[in-house]
């Protein structure tokens, strides 16, 4: 079926979501608060005249995608009585209306009659950068219309558009000369994440696509290799979170991850742009959700990672998201497949917040025993100890290097000698400790071959400290206060 440039994604589920417009859309004052316009996230604003959006491409806090390839995914959502507009009072609003254009796309109204801030579903709108011989051109412009009803009428435009990036999320230019930016994603396999002793928590496997970035200065084009990371401008371009939320389902308690990043995010860093070799302090603030079986952690609507959606539920439930990770959770009755965005947080309140800093490192990460980070006993093993090889629900399969792979997805390191089914930290011993090995490569082309990008496949490693999460059931399932283990494989990337 031929489609126009301008192209849909309708969402689907059909309640509505919380408010949080800012783009009135024109109109008297005394009226402007009955109608406006979300384009994306509430942070957005009108920033041509009163009631037209440019978006960067790839700006994340309008184009959904958060990539910068000649396209944005801008979410549209119709909202009534938003809150504190001077000079304008709520009213119960009874009818809204579109326009012709914003009708086609697709463009719903919340629940009505409406008597408080309420938005329909968000609308994927896609705008493409038009391309000449001389590089790329904003897009040709979409307005979109509503009209308010309620005791009096509100009428309100958005009129959209698509320009090229200018800077919007990006790191600046790196005054040595070198590479401004290192990335580094989380690849779909070899994963794992450990924490507690009770070794219910442990081979949980870091959704793909999770990512770390590194503005980056000191190194240059062909005398020094070493980058070191400009730390302020880091948490300029950072996402809010680590990747998207985790689902987890550990004997039997279903628990929603939220990794946000700490202020300053990442600290210490030095990148080797000749060995590919990474170190530096990851500072997270760690929520903790306790949720259902059934929905662990909201889904984005769109099945494949890259592609712009809706949230099924949570905080931003009917509003835009892109799809990052694609997460299979083992749970007592089987299995179920989760369409992950941070874009889709849960709702309410966590349990706990943990705020964890972690190293992590492309060498090696060791935490001694015995009992580390105050835990009150070093594993489950009982009368056994941790020094046996994994089988079982722990081994399901291998990866090409020979490791385990548990049924949770995660890389199985080491189980109970009594029930080798159970993952252990292997510190009862004065001599015991938990170790965990990275590993780096020369990024490609080799430095100093002028041509960028420059990509590797690396290993990044943790071992670090977890408190108590506040929760009984959290923490007697998880086993904490205790140790925490990392392995990332992760795709490195670096940018001049």
């Amino acid at each position: 079926m031929k489609r126009s440039l301008l192209s849909l994604m309708v969402a689907l589920t059909a309640m509505s979501a919380p408010a949080g417009a800012e783009v009135m859309g024109g109109g008297p004052a005394r009226t402007d608060c009955l109608g406006a316009w979300q384009v994306t996230t509430p942070e957005t604003k009108a920033n041509r005249g009163a009631v037209g959006v440019d978006c960067q491409d790839g700006d994340p806090t309008c184009d959904v995608d958060g990539a910068v390839n000649g396209v944005c995914a801008i979410g549209v959502s119709a909202c009534v009585n938003r809150d504190g507009v001077a000079g304008c009072a709520a009213d119960v609003v009874t009818g809204v209306t579109f326009s012709h254009r914003a009708s086609q796309l697709g463009v719903t109204a919340p629940v009505l009659p409406a008597g408080g801030s309420a938005c329909g579903e968000a609308t994927i709108v896609s705008l493409p950068l038009r391309q000449t011989p001389r590089g790329y051109k904003p897009s040709r412009p979409v307005t979109l219309a509503m009209t308010v009803k309620g005791a009096v009428t509100d009428r309100d435009r958005v009129r959209l558009r698509c320009v090229p990036n200018g800077g919007a999320g990006q790191c600046p230019a790196n005054p040595a000369g070198g590479p401004r930016e290192l990335t580094m994603v989380v690849a779909a396999s070899g994963t794992d994440l450990d924490n507690g002793v009770s070794g219910n928590s442990h081979n949980f496997p870091v959704p793909s696509g999770s990512t770390l970035r590194m503005c980056l200065t000191g190194c240059d084009a062909a005398t020094d290799s070493v980058c070191v990371q400009d730390e302020a401008a880091t948490d300029v371009v950072k996402n809010p979170t680590f990747g998207p939320p985790i689902p987890l389902f550990s004997a039997g308690a279903p628990v929603c991850i939220v990794n946000r990043f700490a202020t300053p995010s990442f600290t210490g860093g030095v990148a080797d742009l000749a060995s590919g070799a990474v170190t530096g302090d990851l500072h997270l603030l760690t929520d903790v959700y306790l949720t259902t079986a059934t929905a662990i952690c909201p889904r984005c609507s769109a099945s494949a990672p890259g592609k712009a959606g809706t949230c099924d539920s949570g905080r931003r439930q009917g509003q835009a998201c892109r799809t990052e990770s694609l997460l299979d959770v083992k749970l007592t009755s089987g299995r179920d497949t989760y369409a992950l965005s941070s874009d889709c947080p849960p709702l309410g309140a966590p349990v706990g917040t943990l705020t964890l800093t972690l190293p992590v490192t492309t060498a090696g990460s060791t935490l001694p025993g015995p009992l580390p980070c105050g835990a009150k006993v070093n594993d489950a093993c009982g009368t056994g100890t941790c020094d046996a090889a994994c089988t079982g629900s722990a081994c399901v399969a291998t990866t090409p290097d020979g490791q385990c792979v548990d049924a949770k997805g995660g890389v199985s390191q080491v189980c109970c000698s009594n029930n080798t089914q159970t993952p252990c930290f292997p510190t009862g011993s004065g001599a015991g400790a938990i170790v965990r090995v990275g590993g780096a490569a020369v990024p490609q082309p080799a430095w100093p071959d002028p041509s960028y990008p420059k990509t590797a496949a690396a290993m990044l490693v943790s071992t670090f400290c977890e408190p108590a999460t506040g929760s009984n059931v959290v923490d007697f399932v998880s086993g904490l206060p205790g140790a925490g283990a990392l392995v990332l494989p992760v795709t490195q990337t670096w940018v001049p």
